[in-house]
């Protein structure tokens, strides 16, 4: 059965956006999120990137091919000194720090979890911009203050020049095709590899919902290095039909055989594999684990708290992903670590991997279930989840 039209997507099924747009071609939507002018204001923007756990930068535009980059952590005096004109603040997963930029995401969840990186947001005045780039992966371009000229170019790979000599990636060429005037609450879909250029046309604010696309080295360096942290040491190369060579210094075609089976081996077992992915892409994005509550929860005040409505959210960064059969799940991960469970928490685990919020009459349903219970206490008490203050409401 097809899904229901949505508006996010300019009234297209998720079915019709990932088989005719996804990773092939932009997309724009207008009005795909209304009354988003005031999620984030620039001095809030500022004030997270004075933050030193916070990873911002900022772009600053003398020429077309003159561009300096500054990383922050900054301070007060780096905003009084910057020109009026023609340069950007970027701050990276905003929504690890603010709750509700974190809520925007349910409304991608027609993409798998795991494929989400995070939301950056962008504050430039007039004139602000980061230059004409592409990017290897997909993003959604969601404009929450005033208007961002976009313009789309021609498809790009490793090949394409950028201008040399650089501290950002700036295309050497750009052939503009299609051009936009993103106002709030518009939204641009922008497949990997299409050339792009956003100009601020007065102060504004853009939302970067980006989506991870491991390199071909990432994966290999960071199986391997799962390979040899689970590796068996006492497992060695053997030989017992070794034959006499006519040269002690030939590398015999049986030897390369015997390294090529084990390599093979360790590369086609899909169940270490399907453990590799589940820590490693459920790991949080600068690998900072979730602060646990001052005391722990005991089973009977998770209950209590459940029975007066109180809301359970996912706390931000944190990171759930289960494999499996779709709809039986048999290993969860959260924030890189298998978790053990009973086969009757199921059913909770498909429910709290399918959302951020939740209800907490629900949660108190599956908690009659005692072992359910204990492993709602349980992630509570590690502080991947947690009460809101404010009763919940839908």
């Amino acid at each position: 059965m097809a899904s229901k039209p949505l508006a996010i997507l300019g009234g297209r099924s998720a079915e019709l956006f990932l088989s005719e747009y996804w990773q092939k071609h932009p997309m724009l939507v207008r009005g795909a999120f209304p009354n988003i002018e005031h999620l984030l204001e620039a001095d809030e923007l500022a004030g997270l990137s004075l933050d030193d756990t916070v990873e911002s930068r900022i772009i600053l535009e003398r020429s077309p091919v003159d561009w300096e980059l500054r990383h922050g952590p900054f301070n007060n005096k780096t905003f009084k000194n910057l020109p009026k004109t023609h340069w950007t603040l970027l701050v990276q997963a905003v929504d690890h720090q603010v709750p509700a930029v974190a809520d925007l995401l349910s409304a991608f969840d027609f993409i798998p979890n795991w494929r989400i990186d995070d939301i950056m947001a962008s504050f430039a005045p007039q004139g602000g911009s980061v230059g004409p780039h592409y990017d290897y992966y997909d993003v959604f371009l969601i404009q929450t203050q005033g208007q961002r000229r976009w313009r789309l170019g021609q498809m790009c790979d490793e090949h394409s020049a950028l201008i040399p000599n650089l501290p950002v990636r700036i295309l050497k060429d750009f052939h503009p095709q299609q051009e936009w005037v993103l106002n709030p609450g518009d939204m641009l879909y922008l497949p990997p590899g299409l050339a792009h250029y956003g100009v601020a046309e007065n102060e504004c604010i853009t939302l970067s919902v980006g989506f991870r696309a491991p390199s071909e080295q990432e994966i290999i360096g960071e199986f391997v290095h799962f390979l040899m942290a689970n590796s068996n040491e006492g497992q060695r190369y053997t030989d017992p039909d070794l034959t006499l060579q006519s040269n002690p210094g030939w590398l015999a075609p049986s030897a390369v055989e015997k390294v090529a089976a084990t390599l093979q081996r360790l590369i086609s077992d899909r169940e270490q594999i399907t453990h590799w992915m589940g820590e490693y892409l459920s790991q949080t994005k600068y690998d900072q684990n979730p602060e646990p509550p001052e005391e722990d929860y005991h089973a009977s005040e998770v209950l209590e708290l459940l029975h007066q409505k109180l809301s359970v959210c996912r706390e931000e960064s944190s990171r759930f992903i289960f494999t499996g059969d779709q709809n039986h799940p048999t290993a969860l991960f959260i924030n890189g670590t298998k978790l053990e469970f009973h086969p009757f928490t199921q059913q909770l685990i498909l429910f709290l991997c399918k959302s951020r919020h939740y209800d907490p009459t629900k949660l108190a349903m599956f908690c009659e279930a005692p072992v359910n219970l204990r492993f709602l206490t349980q992630l509570l008490n590690m502080g991947v989840l947690y009460f809101e203050e404010e009763p919940y409401h839908d």
